[in-house]
């Protein structure tokens, strides 16, 4: 029988750094629970983007231990790799989809990961079992779009697209690279209150990257400011104030 206990750590990262040359780009030490919402936020550079590269397994490590989903990533074999990525959901700046394709197929490519490679390619033609994915469209308020081209929707149409993959792929731990730098404010927000209550609002975690520190505030749980790869501060959001913004953001230090 199964025992009960706490769940393990979605993302636990200890003493890790990562260097490109001689030149380190993060040194970090970081641990976010199961359920959380946490951004990280700070000026380019700062070493969001390695972070989160190293939670999915797509950066490379120089020390320390990585472990997500209670899975080290570096003692992982290839098969358990392959397994601790299925939990990973994805929403990047590029969003990443095929534009030929219809929204319904688009929003389907979220189960991919958990099928063969005979039954996926079918899929991208045809959708198999396409209530999930009619289910996220509807939560999303886009299922009139199922059968639109994608690349002919409009930018935030797009974007609701993304999250309804992610929620069809139903992951443990959500990934955001910058999600909302290429939208206006309005539309911005928009989506990041999607991203928060709809896609991460089902006991997922959420680690997400922003420029926009009031965002960042308002929709996680947790700010975790980065500068010159190094963690500068970790605070609960109502307890970050604009000294913290301001110290972060310092031109000429």
């Amino acid at each position: 029988m199964p025992v009960d206990g706490p769940l393990p750590l979605a993302v636990a990262l200890r003493g890790v750094e990562v260097r490109y040359g001689a030149d380190p780009a993060l040194s970090a030490t970081l641990e976010v629970a199961p359920g959380e919402r946490v951004a990280l936020v700070g000026p380019s550079g700062a070493g969001k983007s390695t972070l989160l590269g190293l939670c999915s397994g797509t950066r490379p490590l120089s020390a320390g231990t990585v472990e997500v989903l209670g899975t080290d990533l570096a003692a992982a074999s290839r098969r358990g790799l392959r397994a601790v990525r299925s939990r990973i959901g994805s929403v990047h700046q590029g969003l990443d989809l095929v534009g030929p394709l219809t929204a319904l197929q688009n929003v389907s490519a979220g189960r991919l990961g958990r099928w063969g490679t005979a039954r996926s390619l079918a899929s991208l033609v045809r959708p198999m079992d396409p209530g999930p994915a009619l289910e996220a469209m509807r939560r999303l308020g886009i299922e009139d779009l199922a059968g639109a081209r994608t690349d002919r929707l409009s930018g935030g149409e797009q974007q609701r697209v993304a999250l309804g993959r992610v929620l069809v792929q139903d992951p443990a731990l959500v990934l955001a690279d910058e999600p909302i730098a290429s939208l206006d404010p309005g539309r911005g927000r928009a989506v990041m209150e999607l991203l928060t209550e709809v896609v991460a609002g089902d006991s997922r975690t959420l680690l997400v990257s922003l420029h926009d520190f009031g965002t960042a505030q308002e929709t996680c749980d947790r700010v975790v400011g980065l500068r010159g790869g190094e963690i500068v501060f970790d605070l609960p959001a109502g307890e970050v104030t604009a000294a913290h913004r301001d110290a972060l953001y310092r031109l000429g230090a």
